[in-house]
């Protein structure tokens, strides 16, 4: 059925990509919400740049502690680590497209406050997407230096 074992590295991969595929296909889905297009090299960027996370979370899964400060690497800190770091790289890049994203985002919807008109809050929700992504990797695919390649 599959090329791979579930229980690999390969397998963590595949369940990251998939569910970074999914996260990103769903934000691009709210674009319209903005005033965005869906069909927009912002949301193709997006879906990409959630695959990456996933990608590299599969990877990073076979460690058991960290290769060069050596504290405890289990899916909290992983999907933590991961989600702020590809999030802020997502910002850098596209502050101005998520700064007009975040300005109709306070228009449209009246329960968010107005001092949160800055895209460094989707930081929060960066480090959140990580959290679900390296879950559901070590949820069905596991962890650790033990997991096989294949």
């Amino acid at each position: 059925m599959f090329m791979f074992k579930l229980h690999s590295i390969a397998g963590r991969i595949a369940v990251g990509v998939i569910t970074g595929l999914s996260i990103g296909i769903l934000l691009a889905l709210t674009m319209p919400l903005y005033a965005m297009p869906i069909m927009s090299k912002f949301s193709a960027g997006t879906i990409l740049l959630f695959m990456l996370m996933g990608f590299t979370l599969g990877l990073v899964g076979m460690f058991d502690r960290h290769p060069l400060f050596g504290f405890k690497l289990n899916w909290v800190n992983r999907g933590i680590i991961a989600g702020i770091v590809f999030t802020l790289i997502y910002i850098l890049i596209g502050y101005d497209t998520l700064a007009l994203i975040m300005q109709a985002c306070l228009e449209r919807f009246s329960f968010f406050p107005r001092w949160m008109n800055s895209p460094f809050w989707m930081l929060i929700d960066g480090s959140i997407i990580g959290l679900i992504i390296s879950y559901t990797e070590t949820k069905f695919a596991k962890e650790g230096s033990s997991l096989p390649l294949q």
